[in-house]
């Protein structure tokens, strides 16, 4: 009995000591276990001994490049390494190396790659990978935008931009609208995707734009000839020669009765009669109508021979045209006619004279 609990405890003894060395020991030092106890996919070829030292060997000489700053010699031991047998440690020393030479697309495909199957005894760099590879991820990718002919302004969602083509900008993750101008050319736009830390170009031919449309035929034409006014008939003298000469008759016919007036004033001075008195006021009343009927016609044969028909200088041509529709239509009415009008009262008599021309 006793020798059967000392052969179980040597027994269990055992395997304890073969867990410690198996957890103690590298992640190559592992490879050969099976597939389905470490939890990845079968290979169609396990590696050999030989290929597992040569892997453990490249695991540890990247990590001494990876101390010293050799990035790219670290990167590509771990590359080896991780060729023989992928493991979460190889792939995260991957991302860190392709992160530390600048090439951020590789390096969050190599994070995404850890965190897919971080161990637990790593779950502090697993945070600090997440972290990274979130903020590679809002870095702002690069773009060069060059048109043809060059010097078109560029517009980059509706914000003008400082510099024309070519020029280089960095916009932030996503789609974004470019639009190039330049005088004389066609306006030409695109749509882009940025990824981030990425660097892309962007070329656009800029079309000459068409020629003016010609301005229509009807406007080109002359414009018609302003109207030209009918010439002015000549101005008639004729209605201010016969009130000329009605004045004329009119100052002789008072001048007669003047005279005669002043021999019946004569004649009562020498022998006063009612008769002499009354023949005397009756000459006298029509001398003053006839100088007075031969100062009107004098004034309106002045007026009419004075006055022109033509229109001022600087009327219009309607003004000019009407007034000659005017003359016309007068000359149209008839000749100059003169109609006597006896004038009489209780104590006088005389006679008036209507013109109408």
């Amino acid at each position: 009995m006793n020798d059967r609990l000392m052969a179980l405890e040597r027994c269990i003894l055992a395997c304890v000591v073969a867990a410690v060395v198996s957890l103690a020991q590298p992640p190559f030092a592992r490879a050969q276990e099976p597939p389905a106890a470490r939890g990845g996919q079968a290979t169609n070829a396990s590696p050999t001994k030989a290929d597992l030292a040569a892997a453990k060997k490249h695991y540890g000489d990247g990590e001494k490049k990876y101390k010293v700053g050799d990035y790219a010699g670290a990167l590509a031991d771990f590359k080896a390494a991780n060729e023989v047998k992928s493991t979460p440690q190889a792939e995260r020393y991957i991302g860190l190396c392709e992160d530390a030479l600048g090439h951020f697309s590789a390096a969050v495909e190599s994070y995404e790659k850890f965190l897919a199957h971080v161990p637990d005894k790593m779950t502090a760099q697993g945070e600090e990978i997440h972290k990274r590879s979130a903020e590679i991820k809002q870095l702002p990718g690069k773009v060069h935008v060059d048109s043809n002919p060059p010097g078109a302004a560029v517009t980059i969602d509706e914000r003008p931009q400082g510099a024309p083509t070519p020029m280089d900008v960095e916009l932030a993750p996503g789609t974004h609208s470019v639009r190039l101008t330049a005088e004389g050319r066609l306006p030409t736009e695109k749509q882009i995707d940025v990824a981030f830390a990425s660097s892309q170009t962007i070329r656009a031919d800029l079309d000459p734009a068409p020629p003016p449309a010609p301005a229509p035929i009807a406007a080109s034409l002359p414009a018609s000839p302003p109207a030209i006014p009918p010439p002015a008939s000549p101005h008639s003298l004729a209605a201010a020669f016969v009130t000329g000469g009605l004045a004329v008759v009119a100052a002789g016919v008072g001048t007669v009765f003047g005279v005669m007036a002043l021999n019946d004033k004569s004649d009562f001075d020498k022998n006063p009669t009612t008769h002499t008195a009354d023949n005397g006021d009756t000459h006298a009343l029509i001398s003053d109508m006839s100088f007075g009927v031969a100062l009107t016609f004098g004034i309106t044969s002045a007026v009419l021979l004075l006055t022109s028909d033509e229109p001022p200088a600087g009327a219009p041509p309607q003004a000019a045209a009407e007034r000659s529709a005017r003359k016309a239509a007068n000359e149209r009415k008839g000749t100059i006619s003169i109609v006597p009008t006896p004038l009489l009262t209780s104590h006088s008599a005389g006679a008036g004279v209507l013109l109408r021309f």
